[in-house]
């Protein structure tokens, strides 16, 4: 059985449900994530996390656990390909255009961008496609009007989990 909570409360409910004090930490994207289990009483604690991997140990130490590096696992599949999307941020810029309806751009980042990298690398990736005249950066913000969203992989999986509470 495994029992996904929030990172905050994962020191106390390890103490409170296992029969361990030891916890586990691995890099997951730009954050990391805590695990736990009790193999007799056959549960699994998982709780995902904003914080990089020091912080986190840091912060479960404080919390009374013994921190280790790794990861408890029912699946194999933690660290497959196909699973590295989760941890993308997903920037996208809408713009005024040339048209009668408004531009979109979409991009996607290992880590978390600034709003200044994403308008940089949209204006670099207009400029070498030549969708945009001789013009400089400052200029081409003013003409724009751009607005950008930033999704870290925490709103994504909101996002999916949210789909999964109407089925």
């Amino acid at each position: 059985m495994t029992l996904l909570v929030p990172f905050d409360q994962f020191a106390k409910t390890v103490l409170r449900l296992l029969d361990t004090k030891e916890a586990f930490v691995s890099p997951k994207g730009s954050g990391s994530v805590a695990t736990a289990a009790s193999v007799n009483k056959s549960v699994l604690i998982v709780s995902p996390s904003d914080e990089p991997i020091e912080a986190a140990r840091k912060h479960l130490t404080k919390g009374g656990l013994e921190v280790f590096e790794g990861i408890w696992s029912l699946s194999v599949e933690i660290d497959a390909p196909e699973v590295a999307h989760r941890d993308a941020f997903i920037a996208a810029v809408s713009y005024k255009s040339g048209e009668s309806t408004p531009g979109l751009w979409v991009d996607a980042y290992p880590e978390r961008p600034t709003q200044v990298q994403v308008l940089r690398a949209l204006y670099e990736e207009f400029r070498e496609t030549g969708e945009l005249p001789e013009v400089s950066f400052e200029e081409f913000i003013r003409l724009s009007e751009p607005n950008v969203v930033i999704v870290s992989p925490v709103d994504i999986q909101s996002f999916m989990d949210s789909k999964k509470e109407c089925e």
